[in-house]
């Protein structure tokens, strides 16, 4: 029965809003192409096109470039000033999509980060096929198996002790404000957030926006100047791990919260940088651990299931496991977790 919405489909002539249209001996379709896709109808009639919905263009037939033969030139997004056209063009990745674009119910976190080599990653586990052995680096590493792993040390928390330096920072700034200074236990929690929630809920200095920036700000300021006064050691033990890699010929990456030039003068200062071949600093322009995990296990060239991660807190324990990771964590603030 013929219903009175018409279309063209497959060169055939079909109900699109019709329950269901039955040829002689051929398939049942249910309505619309679209719940059919891919299926092939009209076989007893001697066609064999596919099922498809040509959108109705939104210009005049004589604008139509394919109508003129100019299908080079043609424009899929019809009427779209150029800058508009450009930004669909582009690709999205996960830092473009909205919260509840990045995946599953809750928006899984979806880690990006890009490599002159291979280009934009979406996935951890892209990163790891990308990077795993192949051809005659694989044989080499079967006769040595330790050099297919990559180890991560952060400088903060799991190479030195950074509390005393946050400790004389906030005290700093304290002094100046004219607000209580925090206690130990104050400083420990307030390394695990940004400055300014820690100024705000740890600190309880201030709720005002404005004070919280200057605040954070003047801490920033306060650590560096702390950093280069501090006197730099290792914790008890780790100078003969760092040794211990070295002479298995496991690559080192160091990453760290501050700039290039001051991390490169601390660990010559203490004599430990013939270790690390490669570096993860603040002018990396990453946001979270997990990118910086994943940046320096671009450097190492290994593959993120095949590094190590050393740290002393819970977010870097955590940031390891995300990113499939191996996680050491060092006994230090946080001892019960």
């Amino acid at each position: 029965q013929w219903g009175p919405a018409m279309g063209a489909c497959g060169g055939l002539a079909f109900v699109a809003g019709a329950p269901g249209i039955r040829f002689d001996g051929g398939d049942r379709q249910t309505g619309a192409c679209g719940r059919q896709e891919g299926r092939l109808v009209g076989r007893r009639l001697g066609v064999e096109r596919r099922m498809v919905f040509l959108p109705k263009n939104d210009w005049p037939d004589e604008d139509l470039p394919q109508r003129r033969g100019d299908s080079d030139s043609y424009d899929e997004f019809g009427d779209l000033d150029a800058k508009d056209e450009e930004d669909r063009r582009k690709p999205k990745t996960s830092l473009d999509l909205e919260p509840w674009e990045g995946g599953g119910d809750y928006a899984e976190p979806r880690y990006h980060y890009s490599h002159p080599l291979f280009g934009d990653m979406q996935t951890p586990d892209e990163l790891n096929e990308e990077l795993e052995a192949t051809g005659l680096e694989k044989h080499r590493l079967q006769l040595h198996p330790d050099e297919a792993f990559g180890s991560i040390f952060r400088y903060e928390g799991a190479l030195v002790d950074t509390v005393e330096i946050h400790e004389k920072a906030w005290h700093i700034v304290a002094e100046e404000f004219n607000v209580t200074k925090p206690d130990r236990d104050d400083v420990i929690r307030s390394m695990s957030m940004p400055t300014e929630k820690a100024i705000q809920r740890v600190m309880y200095w201030t709720q005002d926006w404005g004070d919280t920036k200057r605040m954070a700000f003047r801490k920033a300021e306060a650590y560096y100047e702390e950093w280069q006064r501090h006197n730099h050691t290792m914790r008890e033990g780790t100078e003969q791990w760092l040794e211990r890699l070295s002479k298995a010929k496991i690559p080192m990456c160091l990453i760290t919260s501050m700039d290039t030039r001051s991390i490169n003068h601390t660990v010559e200062k203490m004599g430990i940088d013939q270790y690390f071949g490669s570096y993860v600093t603040s002018e990396d322009d990453l946001e979270t651990r997990e990118q910086m995990y994943l940046t320096a296990a671009l450097r190492l060239r290994r593959p993120p299931q095949k590094c190590v991660c050393f740290d002393s807190d819970p977010e870097g324990i955590s940031a390891a496991h995300d990113v499939s990771a191996q996680s050491v964590s060092v006994l230090g603030a946080h001892k019960a977790w």
